[in-house]
């Protein structure tokens, strides 16, 4: 599937909306509604390496995202895999510019590089209308987020549970 793209311009200094996507516990807020089972990779959930796992909604398969890069105040990249095996790679890009009046423009990317025979199943079934409008969605919550000045996080479990009781979930 090729790149599907959203994009939305949001009232505060971009500065502040970096600070927010740079926390990947975040994404279950975002994403309410196209994804399941959310799960961190590790405990430290800021910056590059923080990881997750979940499912998109419309597919079965798990999907694992990390933020690969972040170039502060205006790029967050995350790489992933999914599909059968983690065969499939994937790819978030979070860029964040500036317009001359103060205000911010936010553009979302996602796509999906199939592996063998799935190539040409995903150019049949593809999925990038459904794709296009959960992005949307997910920047339309956070812009709401971020000019209500909401910007909590939800509690996230990591993956494998703790070993020790430490009172982290």
């Amino acid at each position: 599937m090729g790149p599907v793209y959203a994009e939305t311009e949001i009232d505060a200094p971009r500065e502040m909306i970096y600070e927010y996507l740079l926390d990947i516990s975040t994404r279950p807020i975002l994403f309410a509604g196209a994804i399941d089972g959310f799960r961190l990779l590790r405990l430290d959930t800021r910056g590059v390496g923080a990881g997750a796992r979940f499912r998109f909604k419309r597919h079965s398969a798990w999907n694992d995202s990390t933020i690969t890069a972040a170039e502060a105040p205006r790029r967050i990249s995350e790489r992933g895999a999914t599909g059968r095996l983690n065969r499939n790679r994937t790819g978030f890009e979070w860029e964040i510019g500036e317009d001359s009046g103060g205000v911010s423009v936010v553009r979302l990317s996602y796509w999906i590089e199939p592996y063998g025979v799935y190539r040409h199943f995903q150019r049949l079934t593809g999925g990038s209308r459904w794709y296009t409008r959960q992005m949307r969605r997910a920047l339309r919550r956070l812009r709401e987020l971020i000019e209500a000045e909401r910007m909590a996080t939800e509690e996230v479990g990591v993956a494998g549970g703790n070993r020790y009781e430490t009172g982290i979930r």
